[in-house]
Formats: C-alpha cells, sequence, structure tokens
C-alpha cells in the first residue's frame, strides 16, 4: 500500500530487498546491503478488505480463471507490484556514503507526506527520528547477516562510527543508481546485473538480473511449493517495527 510503503519498514518492501539481495550475492557473495525505493512498488500483493469499518489484510484469493489458488502469488502479482521491472545494479561505497545514502531515504519523511524515496531495506537496519532535520535524521545503523547479527556498526548516537573510507558492496535499482529520486550514490564498480547474468533460474517470464525475476525466484526457493513454509509474517504497526524505527513513536 503507497502509504505504508513510502512511510514505514514493509513485508512486501523487505522481502523485495531480501530477494535482491540474495540475488545479487549470487553473483558476488560480498554484497552486504540491499537498498530499494518505496515508490518503486507500485500494488500490493495480497488483498484488503473492509468489513464493519476495520481494514483487514487477506492473502492473494482464488482465480478460478486463471487456476489459481488462494494464497498463490501469481505472475501479474510481481508484474503488478514491480511494475517498472528495474534492473538490479551493484555499486560499492564507502561508510560515509552509505550514510549519507540512508539518511537521504528518510530525509523527505513527515506528517501527511509519502515520499517515493523512502527506502525499504536488507542487511541493514536502523533507527531514525524524522523530527530532527534532514541529514542528521539517522540515530543508529547496523549491517547484519543473514541471521540478524550485526557486523558492522555504522552509526550510532547519531555518529558515524569507524573508518568513514571502508568500502561496503551494495545492490540497488538501476534507476536509483543512475539518480532516480536525487540518491546520492557514486559509480564506483558499478555491475549491472541485467545483460551480465544469464540464468534464466526456475522463473522464466522475467528478464534475469532484474527485480521481477529476483522476487520470483526467492518465492520459488523459500516459499514455493515443496520448498518450505508459505510466507506468513504479520505486518506490524509502526511503533512495533524493528528493521526501520522510527524513534517518535
Amino acid at each position: 500500500r503507497r502509504e505504508k510503503v513510502r512511510t514505514e519498514e514493509t513485508n512486501l518492501g523487505y522481502l523485495t530487498a531480501l530477494a535482491n539481495l540474495v540475488e545479487a550475492q549470487k553473483f558476488d557473495p560480498t554484497v552486504q546491503v540491499s537498498i530499494k525505493n518505496g515508490g518503486g512498488l507500485r500494488a500490493e500483493i495480497g488483498e484488503i478488505a473492509n468489513v464493519g469499518g476495520t481494514t483487514t489484510l487477506l492473502p492473494p484469493q482464488a482465480n478460478p480463471l486463471s487456476g489459481r489458488l488462494e494464497g498463490q502469488i501469481s505472475q501479474l502479482a510481481i508484474e503488478n507490484s514491480l511494475r517498472f521491472n528495474n534492473g538490479l545494479t551493484l555499486l560499492t561505497l564507502t561508510a560515509a556514503e552509505l550514510q549519507a545514502v540512508v539518511e537521504h531515504s528518510v530525509a523527505a519523511t513527515g506528517p501527511g507526506n509519502t515520499p517515493g524515496q523512502f527506502g525499504q531495506y536488507a542487511g541493514l537496519e536502523f533507527s531514525y527520528d524524522p523530527t530532527l532535520a534532514p541529514g542528521s535524521r539517522v540515530v543508529e545503523a547496523r549491517i547484519v547477516d543473514a541471521s540478524g547479527t550485526t557486523v558492522d556498526t555504522l552509526i550510532s548516537g547519531g555518529v558515524l562510527q569507524g573508518n568513514a573510507n571502508r568500502t561496503i558492496r551494495i545492490v540497488t535499482l538501476n534507476f536509483l543508481a543512475g539518480g532516480g529520486d536525487a540518491y546520492p550514490f557514486p559509480s564506483t564498480d558499478r555491475v549491472d546485473l541485467v545483460g551480465t547474468v544469464t540464468d534464466p533460474g526456475a522463473a522464466t517470464f522475467s528478464v534475469p538480473g532484474g527485480e521481477q525475476d529476483a522476487l520470483a525466484e526467492y518465492l520459488i526457493a523459500n516459499h514455493g511449493v515443496g520448498a518450505g513454509t508459505p510466507f506468513n509474517e504479520a505486518e506490524t504497526a509502526p511503533a512495533d517495527d524493528t528493521r526501520i524505527v522510527d524513534l517518535s513513536l
């Protein structure tokens, strides 16, 4: 939902960012952080019902015409949600550059605002205070591994930690890497995965190295039939978010 992915941590934002991170790590295992913009998520996966004035979130509903069963995620759902189908781009940032990127991702956040630049992340968790001046809002930030363990403290007490010039490999969208949403990305060690990655994988409806294919491959491998449990995490209220923490709440 537009008002959610542009203002807070969401399951879909994290899921697609994580899928991008996993896809990038297949090509370059040194990639640690995935960054995308909430404005790139164009539709929900699932349905929203209003029953007696109460909003209820439902899984995708059955569609007898297409043969989709309740709870299944279809090609169309992925195409609608990731409508731009941006390519994945690998970059190398210094710690100071990554701090600037994270600050930019929350710089336009404020009452009534739904900025497309709001960041959705995997591999990085942070807290910020939107009542502080833009550019100085991120209070804590840490790079985490797949288990959620901190591997690098980036910011503490609002101050960049360690060597500001240490390098961190990230994956983002080619739109953002090219300056979309005014993101201050450098062009250091840039690799565009579309055209570089050629293995079609298990999902073949979209180009390898793009965000649609990354999400489809991740879902098939981790939540597909016979490949584990369905994705079933409940969406949390903003005050209960743990990966992107709004300190004003």
